[in-house]
């Protein structure tokens, strides 16, 4: 009976150097620890520039079949995955610091408008000074209080929503925008694998 030798790959994979070896984008676990290694350290692709290429997994199977013949390859993970060559620039941290600023400004004031025109639209004022008049029979403070609570109270749900506070999550669970993102980024792949197939500009076994 033959021996297996185990591949798993990730739908993306992102390297900063044109030489593009197994460990790069494979998780590689065999018996035999010597191969094990020799796999990992192995040579498979190398950019001319920067970009993207979509590799199906039988071309990984062609590759290391014609290394070792004698074992049997068998993969746990995605059939047609993405292998990225982009260089970071020394200012890379700085344009992500800036970038992300610029999305928090765009939030905080995009929300703060919306938020504002909501309750312009719905007459919030107004519904304010009917209940205060019911409840205590004085809209100018009740007003001031309900416009109090409810503030506290959009908050304190816009964090029990998003379920973060500064860095600190509130629970393990992931946030809907990490969701959302996870999901971007499937799409993408998805979108990007298709694409190159249809042009016939990925990585085949011939």
């Amino acid at each position: 009976m033959s021996e297996t030798i185990y591949i798993k790959s990730n739908d993306c994979a992102e390297v900063e150097y044109p030489g593009v070896i197994f460990s790069d984008f494979l998780t590689v676990y065999c018996k035999d620890k010597k191969i094990e290694n020799d796999i990992k350290n192995m040579n498979f692709y190398k950019f001319d520039k920067q970009g993207q290429i979509v590799v199906s997994i039988l071309k990984v199977i062609e590759f290391l079949q014609e290394k070792y013949p004698s074992y049997q390859i068998e993969n746990l993970g995605e059939e047609d995955f993405i292998i990225e060559y982009k260089v970071r620039s020394k200012n890379e941290n700085l344009k992500e610091s800036l970038s992300t600023l610029f999305i928090c400004l765009v939030a905080f004031f995009g929300g703060g408008y919306a938020i504002m025109a909501y309750n312009t639209d719905i007459g919030a004022k107004e519904l304010f000074s009917y209940i205060s008049m019911l409840f205590i029979g004085n809209a100018k403070q009740g007003v001031m209080l309900l416009s109090i609570f409810y503030s506290i109270g959009l908050g304190l749900g816009m964090v029990l929503f998003f379920n973060h506070i500064g860095n600190r999550r509130l629970t393990s669970d992931p946030t809907p925008l990490e969701i959302q993102m996870r999901l971007y980024e499937k799409d993408m792949g998805t979108t990007i694998i298709k694409d190159k197939n249809r042009r016939g500009e990925s990585l085949e076994v011939k």
